[in-house]
This record gives C-alpha cells, sequence and structure tokens, in this order.
C-alpha cells in the first residue's frame, strides 16, 4: 500500500482536530473572560531510504543529502492564549470585576479551590462573595477587630456590614485663612471670631467659638464712652406647674382644624378645661378623662356644648354640617409648662416656659406632676423670709461695632431692701428663659460711662492671640461646663514679621494647640482636640481676616449607602457619614507559566504541572496588574481571525482528501496492469 494514503489520513484527522478547536472558540465569542486556543502542526515520523554521506577525497567522490519519506503530520499542541486580555464590557454593577495584567481570581466550592479570570460576582444569602455562575465563594483576606486587613491565610470573604456607623468624637480640626492687622474685626473685646464644628462621641453637633486679637502692649491704654440703659424686670416669687395640653379635633377621623369659627372654637376649648378642672355645666360636655399632663384622649358631646351656649349656637349656620356631629373626639398633647398665677383659665392662652430642668434651677416644688402645683423661690433667692422675689437687671449698651449687647445683674428685694445676688452661669441662663414669666418695671435709668480698653494701634508686630470663647449646642444653647477650660485655652501664635509665615502656636516648635475638651466633665462626651494653624498667614487681605475652622476627623452615626470594590480588590462598606468600613480584599494568583494551567470548565482552570504553583498576592501591591469594578472581561476570540484560520483548515483538509483519491487512482492503475 502507498504511504501516501497514510499521510493523507493524518492530515484529515489533524485538520479536524484544528476545525474543532475553531469551532470552540467561535462559540464561546461571548463567554466572559474566555481565552482563544491555538493549534500547532508539526510533521510525523520519517522513513530513511538512504543515510547521508561525506565526500571521500581519495576516491575523488562527492557527499550524498539523506533520502526521507515522511509519514504525514500530526497536532503538536493546543494553546491557550491567556495572557491577551479581552475586552471591556461596562456593566455598572459594582461586584463585576475585572483584572488588568496576568493575575487570576481565587476560588472555592468548599474542597478545591480554582482559578478564573470571570469577575462576574454576586452576594449570596450568608453574605459571601461568590461567583455569580457556579456559587463558588470568592477568596480573599479578612479584617480585625479595628476594621484593617489581615493579609495571612487565604479564606472566603464575607461583605456582610452592619446598616450604622457609630459616631466618633471629633479629635483634630485646622484653622486656616489670612489674619490681615488692620482689619477692624480685630478691634474689639473678643477679636476676630472664628467657628469650628465638632462631634462628641454620641455624635451630637457642637460650634466652638474662638476670638483671635492682637497682642497689645498692656501700657498702651485708651478709653471708650458706653452709653447704658437699665430695664428692670422682677420674677415672681412663686409660680406654678400646669397643664398646657393643645388639643386636636377630630370627627370620623378627619381632622377639624377650628369649630366653625374662632368664636366657637376659643369657647369650646374654654369649656372643656372648665369641666377637666372641676365645673358643673347643665348639661355634660365631655366623656372620659384627661390626666394632668398626658397624651390622651376624651369624647366631647357638641349637641351638649351648644345647649350650653345657646348665643352660640344661634351664630351658626342652621345648615351647617357642625350641628349635625353630635360627638367628636379630642386628643390632647401632652405638654407641662408653668405659669405665674393659678387661676383656673385654660392655661394655654397663658404665657409658659416648658423647660422644667431650668425651672428646677431657681425654684422648690413638688416632683410628680399635679395640676397647679406650686414652686417657691429657692432659699437662697428669696432671702430669709422666703417670701422676696428676685429683680432682673437687664445693661444694655451699644459696643464699637454698634451692635446692642445685653448683659444681666440680679438683686434680691426683701421689704424694699435690695441686695445683689450671685448666681451661676446655669442660674443667669435660666432667669433669662423665665422672663416670659416676670414683671416689667420699665427703665430704671440711662447714663454713660468710660472704659479703658487695649489701644489696638499699639500691637506688637506679628503676635496674636487666640482663646476659646466658648461652645454651643445644635440648638444655639451655650454649654456652660466648657467653662472650666476658658481660662487655660489661650496661646499666643507668632507670625514672620517679614514675610508673614506661620511660625508657632503656643510655644516655639508648635503648629497646633489642644483643647482639654475631655475634662469639662467626667461623662466622657468629648476627646480633646488638637487644632493645626499651620495653614495660617497675617499679611495685608484688603483689611479683612478670612479665618475659617474645620474638623478634620469625626462624625455622626451615619446609614449604610453602598459596597465599593477598589483597584487593589479592598472591599469596603459606604456611609451617609463619609465612613468607610474595610470588610476584606481580594486576593489574586499568578503562575509561573499560566499557559499550562488545565480548563475544569465553568471559565475555571486548575493548576497543572506545567503551570507551577500558585503565588496568592496583593494585585496591587505586587504590581500584577489592577482590579476595575462595574466592569467584565469579554473573551478574546478573533473572528476575522478564526474565519481565515477556518477557510485555511478547510483547504487543508480538501487537499489531504485528494491525496486519497489520487492515491486510490495510482493503485487502481496499478491492479489493472493484469489484464
Amino acid at each position: 500500500m502507498m504511504r501516501s494514503l497514510y499521510s493523507g489520513v493524518s492530515g484529515l484527522r489533524t485538520h479536524q482536530t484544528r476545525m474543532d478547536v475553531i469551532g470552540n472558540n467561535i462559540a464561546n465569542v461571548n463567554t466572559t473572560a474566555y481565552k482563544a486556543k491555538t493549534m500547532n502542526f508539526s510533521d510525523m515520523l520519517y522513513q530513511t531510504t538512504q543515510a547521508g554521506t561525506g565526500a571521500n577525497p581519495r576516491n575523488g567522490t562527492g557527499g550524498t543529502n539523506p533520502r526521507q519519506i515522511g509519514l504525514g503530520v500530526k497536532g503538536a499542541a493546543i494553546n491557550t492564549s491567556i495572557t491577551q486580555e479581552g475586552a471591556n464590557q461596562s456593566t455598572g454593577n459594582p461586584f463585576d470585576l475585572k483584572i488588568s495584567g496576568e493575575a487570576f481570581f481565587v476560588v472555592s466550592d468548599g474542597t478545591s479551590t480554582y482559578y478564573t479570570r470571570d469577575g462576574s460576582f454576586d452576594v449570596d444569602d450568608y453574605g459571601n462573595l461568590v461567583m455569580a455562575s457556579t456559587g463558588f465563594i470568592v477568596q480573599g483576606w479578612g479584617v480585625d477587630k479595628e476594621g484593617n486587613i489581615v493579609q495571612g491565610t487565604v479564606g472566603p470573604l464575607n461583605v456582610t456590614a452592619s446598616n450604622e456607623a457609630l459616631p466618633e468624637a471629633t479629635k483634630n480640626g485646622r484653622i486656616t485663612g489670612i489674619i490681615d492687622s488692620k482689619s477692624p474685626d480685630l478691634e474689639n473685646e473678643n477679636g476676630y471670631q472664628v467657628t469650628m464644628g465638632i462631634y462628641d462621641n454620641a455624635g451630637y453637633t457642637y460650634d466652638l467659638k474662638f476670638g483671635v486679637l492682637p497682642a497689645t502692649n498692656p501700657a498702651a491704654q485708651k478709653e471708650r464712652k458706653i452709653t447704658n440703659t437699665e430695664n428692670v424686670y422682677k420674677m415672681p416669687a412663686t409660680i406654678y406647674q400646669a397643664d398646657i395640653s393643645e388639643m386636636k379635633f377630630t370627627y370620623n377621623d378627619k381632622e377639624l382644624v377650628t369649630i366653625d369659627s374662632p368664636e366657637v372654637t376659643d369657647q369650646l376649648i374654654k369649656d372643656i378645661w372648665d369641666e377637666i378642672h372641676g365645673k358643673t355645666f347643665p348639661n355634660t360636655l365631655t366623656t372620659g378623662t384627661h390626666t394632668f399632663g398626658a397624651t390622651d384622649q376624651i369624647k366631647v358631646n357638641l349637641k351638649n356644648f351648644f345647649e350650653n351656649n345657646p348665643e352660640l349656637k344661634a351664630k351658626v349656620d342652621s345648615s351647617s354640617e357642625l350641628l349635625k356631629m353630635e360627638e367628636i373626639t379630642v386628643d390632647f398633647t401632652g405638654k407641662v409648662g408653668f405659669v405665674a398665677d393659678n387661676k383656673t383659665e385654660y392655661p394655654v392662652k397663658k404665657s409658659t416656659v416648658i423647660d422644667e430642668d431650668v425651672v428646677k434651677l431657681l425654684y422648690d416644688g413638688p416632683t410628680a406632676n399635679g395640676s397647679f402645683s406650686s414652686y417657691t423661690l429657692k432659699g437662697a433667692m428669696a432671702g430669709a423670709g422666703g417670701t422676696a422675689s428676685v429683680v432682673a437687671t437687664a445693661q444694655t449698651y451699644i459696643d464699637d461695632k454698634g451692635e446692642s449687647v445685653t448683659v444681666y445683674k440680679y438683686e434680691v428685694n426683701v421689704n424694699g431692701t435690695k441686695s445683689e445676688l450671685q448666681v451661676t452661669s446655669q442660674q443667669s441662663d435660666a432667669m433669662q428663659k423665665l422672663l416670659q414669666l416676670k414683671i416689667g418695671e420699665g427703665i430704671r435709668n440711662q447714663y454713660t460711662t468710660q472704659e479703658m480698653i487695649a489701644d489696638t494701634n499699639n500691637v506688637i508686630p506679628g503676635e496674636f492671640k487666640i482663646k476659646l470663647l466658648g461652645m454651643t449646642d445644635s440648638n444655639g444653647n451655650e454649654v456652660s461646663e466648657i467653662s472650666k477650660i476658658l481660662e487655660e485655652s489661650e496661646y499666643t501664635v507668632m507670625y514672620d514679621t517679614g514675610t508673614g509665615k506661620f511660625k508657632y502656636v503656643g510655644s516655639d516648635g508648635n503648629d497646633s494647640f489642644t483643647l482639654n475638651l475631655s475634662t469639662i466633665n467626667d461623662k466622657g462626651n468629648f476627646s480633646n482636640l488638637t487644632v493645626d494653624m499651620s495653614g495660617t498667614k497675617n499679611v495685608g487681605n484688603e483689611n479683612k481676616c478670612s479665618l475659617s475652622g474645620k474638623k478634620t476627623d469625626g462624625f455622626a452615626v451615619g446609614k449604610m449607602t453602598g459596597v465599593s470594590i477598589g483597584t487593589d480588590g479592598l472591599i469596603k462598606a459606604l456611609y451617609s457619614n463619609g465612613v468607610q468600613q474595610n470588610l476584606g480584599q481580594i486576593c489574586v494568583g499568578t503562575f509561573a507559566n499560566a499557559m499550562g494551567l488545565e480548563n475544569a470548565g465553568d471559565n475555571l482552570y486548575q493548576v497543572t504541572a506545567s503551570s507551577g504553583d500558585v503565588s496568592v498576592v496583593d494585585i496591587k501591591a505586587s504590581g500584577t496588574g489592577v482590579m476595575t469594578t462595574g466592569v467584565l472581561e469579554m473573551s478574546n476570540v478573533d473572528l476575522s481571525q478564526q474565519f481565515t484560520d477556518m477557510i485555511t483548515t478547510q483547504r487543508g483538509f480538501q487537499a489531504n482528501s485528494r491525496i486519497i483519491t489520487t492515491s486510490d487512482s495510482l493503485l487502481e492503475e496499478l491492479v489493472n496492469l493484469k489484464r
């Protein structure tokens, strides 16, 4: 038989295998991260009919080449284009990842470890990051209790995070901007004021107020005139606790803003309170009980109300739906306040103060709620007899900036004898809040005084003072406890007199000063605050200061808004307050010969002896590439190349089949020789 027949058969088989490879490539043209395969051919063994000979100079003969006949073709190798990246496909899904470079994601089915370029991930019901197609768990590094990545043993990645980020007190801040020595804002008692917002340990916000003013020669002073106006007010010796609940009227679950008219509404409210306080009407008005200061509900008979007030009924339109409502519901808002007398007029009409804590700073009274319980001024304020009252004198003057400033002085009036009263800052604040209960006595006196102040024209060049003035809460109320550290919270700030550059604050070598906020109370509300002033300058700025304060850490409670994956595979939970919490880090595997990996189906690869062992690394730190979120790697199959290869494969198959048919014809002629 002819050797060419078997060469043709080997060619058919080899080209058929190559067609199988091409077909698989084309079938996976849209498979995520699929890597195209190529097949290489090599010739088979040769039959040597005559070996090659060398030249023989003695005989005068030359050498001859070997005579060999090939036995066909075979598949040499099927290679994977594993290092060639596919194009990007944008998905917008934060858990879809693409690796640039030659690394692989590491995944596990719980028993075996696999490697993949397919980054289409999802989160299962246990919070594990998994392959969307197989559910295999993505491997990486977890975090410790402080949220730091622990790059030790590789394990499953769980991306479960708390829905809330706990608050943290502010520990650092900075003041930046320009101090212009010629700014008129510096020429007052507290200088140019700067506000800095901070958080306490519970996430509440506060504003620290600083004053910046030039350092002056104490001997250089000048006088200024102050116009004073004293208004005198008298606080009652006794106040009364009262139920000041407001009423909401409903009929068939529909709210009634007014009952026909304000006149009818006011009378109805008055009659309800009167009956609650014990008054008897010809026709009973209410059903149910309202407890003093409670949030509760009663029923009111409107028909009886109009029978009790015929003059009002006559004013209501006879066709009004109001006359058809026999019973309405009244809800009480449940508030307790304080009034200046104990008349049983319904208290919603009276001037009140809701803050009971303020009242208790000044008055002694019962601890339990009770209708019109009396509170009496504390003994130290009321004098020996316990019957005197406190007089508050409001002294108002115009400062250098043309703004009105009011300060208060207090005195006890016992039987016409007045004596100055020493009160705490908290009591002073409480008295000012209770001014709505006091009786005004008008203007007592108006006069002009002289005051000695520092002459700001005699400032020390380049030297300033910054001092803490106070703290307010989110409602604008002064935090009195800050007074404990005000005296120790004043610092010198020095600038270069030539360039205006910052030199130091406090003492030479310091860029910042520290406020001992943690010592203002024993509750641990605050952390000590370090304020950096290195970003300030003392230069001209059109006679205007432009300092501003800003916290650089601390935050309130935050709600979780999403999860992000960085280019280094770091997974973080994101919160509304700007906090980011580490959840883990995706690791990657690299190989000495990635083309030696074995396909395991489902876009997975397995280690072989040819690939070498895996090296698990941090993708960015090791320089092996980066991860891109919201993007998947497409197949790297080049259709134009595949179709070209398919054409050449078809022609090769066709040519090899022609070898067989031609060899068959030759054999046929040989057989026919016997005829």
